[in-house]
């Protein structure tokens, strides 16, 4: 049984599997299982009935250090959901699930990309709820009262938060809120002819390893347009992302 595609399989059934919706922490387990890896375990011990030679086998979940805990306290719920997609052969049989830590040094096993065409203002939203450290924001309109107030909550939770916006008549009210939040935000001017030119961007960075980036802003209208918002667990592909960020963030005084 291969391990990625073993454990990619759970994660996309907690995710579209009514038969999970109702687990309770269901995108905290999405989270540390999108960071943690899985090894099957071959037992000496026969199974004993069914099937001729068929042994037992133990899957192995192992979870980063951090979030250890959390995983112990989601244990049930692993369990179930393992069970639930394990897929026996004639060689083995699923005994029990194991939680342990993540070798440290160990390259995560996911690397993550998705796609949404829909509820955008509510993967922006559940984005920012997952932030534990920081949250890097370029976005060109951003007047969009749900999204600023969950960012506001974040920031008032020591998580520290930085907005480039462009230089728009629509962002005014949003940008001086933010000022008096204490919130680190600079407006990016127009260039070119007419001012023609901006800063076009519509990325969120979070704690350095998920970006959420696409064609919505995070505008009061965009939530009525045909919009497209890709998401991905992906150190790599990130850090061009706060590069880029850097970049601008450095070029306004």
């Amino acid at each position: 049984m291969d391990k990625r595609a073993f454990l990619k399989t759970v994660i996309e059934v907690l995710k579209y599997d009514d038969k999970f919706k109702k687990i309770e922490k269901r995108e905290i387990l999405i989270k540390l299982l999108s960071r943690s890896s899985v090894n099957f375990l071959p037992q000496w011990g026969f199974v004993g009935a069914g099937v001729p030679d068929q042994r037992w086998e133990i899957v192995e979940v192992r979870c980063p250090v951090p979030l250890l805990n959390e995983a112990h306290e989601l244990e049930p719920d692993i369990d179930k959901i393992v069970s639930y997609v394990y897929e026996e052969s004639e060689e083995h049989a699923l005994q029990k699930v194991n939680i342990r830590p993540l070798v440290i040094d160990t390259p995560p096993e996911i690397v993550e990309h998705e796609v949404v065409f829909d509820e955008l203002q509510d993967t922006v939203i559940q984005g920012i709820r997952d932030a534990k450290y920081m949250i890097w924001v370029a976005v060109a309109w951003f007047s969009n009262d749900a999204i600023y107030n969950e960012l506001i909550a974040k920031k008032n939770r020591g998580v520290s938060i930085r907005v480039l916006v462009s230089n728009e008549p629509t962002n005014n009210t949003t940008v001086q809120k933010l000022k008096r939040e204490g919130v680190d935000v600079k407006v990016v001017n127009t260039w070119g002819e007419n001012g023609r030119n901006r800063m076009h961007h519509k990325f969120c960075i979070v704690d350095l390893d998920y970006v959420m980036h696409g064609s919505y802003n995070w505008s009061k209208n965009a939530n009525y347009n045909e919009e497209t918002l890709a998401t991905a667990l992906d150190r790599e592909f990130v850090s061009k992302f706060a590069d880029e960020f850097m970049e601008i963030y450095n070029e306004i005084v």
